[in-house]
């Protein structure tokens, strides 16, 4: 997905904790994904999206500016009716995306928690728009999955489709604006969602089966629960081992190293993110009657949610809607069998664009164009897959793409 070089596997991790500052709230992440898509200052993100009082707002701007995410591109100086002082208008000099090798450091419990939150905001932008009267907007909107069987060949071809396609969106949306700054038109706010799985199979995998089963819904916001992985590599380790095996904070140190009051200090806030949980206690031996705590990392916990038992009233979306949910309980489905996020090429994605309508209808075809190659992809691995005798890949592709309400309450 992403053209970043990396240099090895220290550079990804500092990427990672550079993430941990966009992640570290809400509020920062949405400044990053708005700003990338339309330039602005902090006291325009207010007016438009609210984040708290206009000094808060202005601080997480210039945080994020400190740290590269946010880029000066221009001064606004008081005058032609505008009030106030200077306006510094800032954009995003890239999304806070991974790419594959990067994706593939992170232990499998913190990926699938981050595909299932992705697959949950796209249902929510879905849910938004019948609700604002957007969704059908456009005649040429789409709202499709399917599984079918490939082969491994098959599965690479489809992805590195779906991945093109992606790319693609990012440069209909310049082209757009600056057909718009010539036309004068307004942009249409577009979500694309594009979804590239394995489904499920009958047996979990290992990784699904390790994992234990929370106890209790983590209250704290999902970037903020991020941040704390990514913050510090030592955490990203800890949690990396537990999704293998119980440890101690002395078990941990005896292999790993570094500093206890560290180690106990990072396990502690991993528990506290939801990432970890205790599963165990030991006495006696050379543990001279103290009690010593392991833990585990934690499995996804998908608790009743609000959100997917309201249908919406028009009976022209109920058909849109029960498609959403049935795909959502078909990755909650390759959630449960491990399959998710089985391989570290798997794309889930969605975004928000600013597009003419010109550059809407390049992506609906895009998207058309997409399912055809998958379908005539699918026939060839079958085909494949006669000759070779090699087991199948149950796949999972599904396309959404559709006009959202050009103002969002929603916090991301």
């Amino acid at each position: 997905m992403s053209k970043r070089i990396w240099l090895g596997k220290r550079a990804q991790r500092r990427y990672l904790k550079r993430l941990s500052v966009v992640f570290s709230s809400s509020l920062d992440l949405r400044i990053v994904t708005e700003t990338y898509i339309e330039p602005q200052s902090a006291a325009r993100f207010h007016k438009r999206h609210g984040g708290g009082s206009s000094g808060r707002v202005d601080r997480h701007f210039k945080k994020l500016a400190k740290h590269d995410w946010l880029r000066l591109v221009r001064i606004v100086k008081p005058g032609a009716g505008r009030r106030g002082g200077e306006e510094h208008i800032y954009r995003a000099a890239e999304l806070a995306v991974f790419d594959d090798e990067t994706w593939a450091l992170l232990p499998y419990s913190l990926k699938v928690a981050f595909s299932w939150r992705i697959v949950g905001q796209l249902a929510e932008r879905i849910r938004e728009a019948m609700k604002a009267g957007t969704f059908d907007a456009q005649p040429n909107r789409h709202l499709t999955w399917t599984p079918f069987a490939v082969d491994r060949l098959g599965w690479e071809r489809i992805v590195e489709a779906v991945n093109a396609l992606f790319a693609s969106l990012f440069e209909e949306q310049e082209d757009a604006k600056l057909r718009m700054q010539e036309s004068g038109a307004k942009p249409l706010v577009a979500t694309i969602g594009l979804l590239a799985f394995e489904a499920a199979t009958f047996r979990a995998t290992a990784a699904a089966r390790a994992l234990v089963t929370p106890r209790r819904e983590c209250g704290m916001p999902f970037p903020e629960r991020l941040a704390r992985v990514f913050a510090d590599e030592l955490a990203l380790t800890i949690l990396t081992e537990l999704n293998m095996r119980a440890m101690s904070v002395k078990s941990f140190r005896a292999e790993f190293g570094g500093s206890e009051s560290k180690i106990r200090r990072l396990f502690k806030r991993l528990e506290e993110a939801g990432w970890i949980e205790r599963v165990a206690e030991k006495t006696g031996g050379r543990r001279r009657g103290a009690r010593e705590q392991f833990y585990r990392a934690t499995g996804l916990a998908i608790f009743d949610n609000e959100t997917w038992k309201e249908v919406p009233s028009d009976a022209k979306h109920a058909h849109s809607w029960t498609i959403a949910k049935q795909l959502l309980e078909h990755v909650k489905g390759a959630v449960d069998a491990g399959t998710l996020d089985s391989r570290d090429d798997r794309h889930l994605t969605w975004s928000l664009l600013q597009l003419d309508k010109e550059g809407w209808d390049k992506i609906a075809v895009a998207c058309d164009e997409l399912f055809a190659f998958t379908l005539k992809e699918r026939d060839r691995a079958a085909d494949r897959l006669t000759e070779s005798g090699a087991s199948p890949i149950m796949m999972t592709l599904a396309v959404a793409a559709f006009e959202s309400p050009a103002e969002s309450s929603k916090e991301w």
